[in-house]
């Protein structure tokens, strides 16, 4: 049976409208919506729930949150610094970009999700002569950068359908995709060792957003003979300190 017990079938249009609803009761809620409060609140089944749900997770404009229930995805906290948002944030951020690139000599880089992966939108180069590539208006795979993998462990991003191999050294496999994704998680910042690019390496930490989501990435990429596992720690470090560094100042203008 296409329908719950005891409900009537529905035209598209009937789906769309339950769809927008449980998005809009969600959005505007302050706290996580769990699938029996929404039940209750719009008299759905609970079986029509947990599909429309479902549906809107796998497109990106819900997600699960860490304590339970459902709240805003990672589509709907991109479009919150869009439209215009992104020059501010570019702005906010170049300068911390620039002292990371003058400390580190690489090339520095901010991204954020995208409909395709993860869209580059703003670069600072690097003082060598040989370097990264220029990545700004370019999209890259979720999974084999430095980027995607911190904005997924940071719930700025979803784990991609398909893991499709860039290298040989690609991650392809789901479950070592997820253990990259915890330690990520865990240890703050996130590393791809010619996953992308043969002899590429970089190194990637969240731009959190006021509700603790990562917005954006800010990462640092090279190749493998300037960039060593041994650089990777304080790379990371030296870019939380700049970004640590130009929020307490948006903080203090703000106050």
């Amino acid at each position: 049976m296409s329908e719950e017990l005891g409900e009537k079938p529905v035209t598209g249009t009937q789906s769309i409208d339950r769809a927008c609803d449980l998005l809009i009761r969600v959005i505007n809620s302050e706290d996580p919506q769990t699938l029996s409060e929404l039940v209750a609140a719009t008299g759905l089944a609970k079986g029509t729930t947990s599909r429309i749900l479902s549906a809107l997770e796998r497109s990106g404009l819900l997600a699960r949150s860490t304590v339970g229930g459902f709240e805003a995805g990672p589509v709907l906290n991109q479009f919150a610094v869009r439209g215009g948002a992104y020059t501010a944030l570019i702005g906010s951020l170049t300068p911390a970009m620039e002292r990371i690139a003058d400390i580190t000599h690489e090339t520095v880089s901010l991204a954020v999700t995208g409909h395709n992966g993860i869209d580059n939108i703003a670069q600072v180069e690097g003082s060598y002569l040989l370097g990264s590539r220029n990545w700004v208006g370019e999209s890259v795979p979720s999974h084999c950068s430095a980027a995607g993998k911190v904005l997924i462990a940071f719930g700025g991003a979803t784990v991609p359908s398909t893991l499709a191999p860039r290298t040989t050294e690609t991650i392809t496999d789901f479950a070592l995709l997820d253990q990259h994704i915890r330690k990520a998680r865990e240890v703050g910042y996130a590393v791809i060792r010619n996953e992308l690019e043969q002899g590429l390496i970089a190194v990637a930490i969240p731009v959190l957003g006021a509700n603790g989501k990562a917005i954006a990435a800010l990462s640092v990429s090279g190749p493998a003979e300037r960039i060593t596992p041994g650089d990777e720690l304080h790379i990371a470090q030296l870019m939380r300190r700049e970004l640590n560094q130009v929020q307490g100042l948006q903080q203090e203008g703000a106050a």
